[in-house]
């Protein structure tokens, strides 16, 4: 079987399995079964493949075609040019939640010295890390910037870490923690990405055999059950002008927006993605309630 016929075979395969990128997934997962990337399987289309190859290929395309995401199967993703390991203790990194760091880098402010004396410690916070991508990420942007990581989920805690040392070369402040109940401030920033689901879109999902964990996932009826105590912990933990920035469902915006005012922040601004949507909200804490 060559390259050609084995794209052929699973992108067909996995047409009707809900995949939304068909012959991407097949491409990738045969990478996977070669150990090559992407770009060196489709640079290679008239290639015969050998039997152990193939084998391995439509194992990997059965198993996302059970509803396994692919990142689960290689074992990494792609986020804001560096590349994650996860698997199912952690959320698959979206696309969507590299403009909560675009908003979290634009929101801490530069390094700044007094009157020649010693820099500044900028300290951000991640909340529900997670894989670790957006607070590993702004550490990694701003390697000036203190930051500190916190998770309910010991076993995404594990993830978290591992990706801090394989990406940065030295490790996070990572700790156990519903919420910020882990967090010390005070912080400059506090970022977040919380579970915002609906709860009957999260046994959609889960029922299809995706495989990723509920408490990352499920936000409650609206999927808007944490962002009270999330922007009431956040506002007691930044430093008087920090910003909080979270990530938000596309019909989210108004009622995310109106939890932040209703804590305490000013300039609270609802931020929208590449496709019009809305993804992130911001505000900042400029007075002491």
């Amino acid at each position: 079987m060559t390259v050609r016929a084995a794209l052929a075979e699973g992108s067909g395969a996995l047409e009707g399995s809900g995949s939304g990128s068909p012959f991407l997934d097949a491409a990738l997962l045969l990478g996977h079964a070669l150990g090559v990337d992407r770009d060196r399987v489709l640079a290679s289309m008239p290639d015969e493949l050998d039997a152990s190859s193939v084998e391995a290929f439509r194992a990997f395309v059965a198993r996302r075609s059970s509803g396994e995401p692919v990142a689960y199967i290689v074992g990494y993703k792609e986020f804001y040019g560096r590349r994650y390991t996860v698997d199912p203790r952690v959320l698959v990194p979206r696309p969507d939640t590299e403009l909560l760091v675009e908003v979290a880098l634009s929101l801490l402010p530069p390094v700044s010295r007094t009157g020649g004396g010693p820099v500044r410690t900028v300290r951000c916070h991640d909340a529900f890390t997670g894989s670790g991508c957006v607070g590993v990420t702004i550490a990694a942007e701003r390697p000036d910037v203190e930051v500190s990581l916190s998770d309910a989920s010991p076993a995404a805690l594990e993830a978290a870490r591992a990706n801090a040392l394989g990406l940065l070369g030295r490790p996070l402040d990572a700790r156990l923690g519903d919420v910020l109940s882990a967090a010390v401030g005070p912080f400059d920033l506090i970022v977040a990405n919380p579970p915002y689901v609906t709860r009957e879109l999260t046994d959609r999902l889960l029922s299809t055999g995706d495989g990723e964990p509920r408490m990352a996932l499920d936000g409650g009826e609206l999927g808007l059950d944490i962002y009270p105590a999330l922007a009431a912990q956040a506002f007691d933990l930044l430093a008087d002008g920090g910003s909080l920035a979270v990530e938000i469902g596309e019909e989210q915006g108004p009622a995310v927006a109106a939890v932040l005012e209703s804590a305490g922040f000013g300039g609270v601004r609802v931020h929208a993605d590449l496709a019009g949507s809305d993804r992130v909200v911001s505000g900042g804490r400029h007075a002491v309630r």
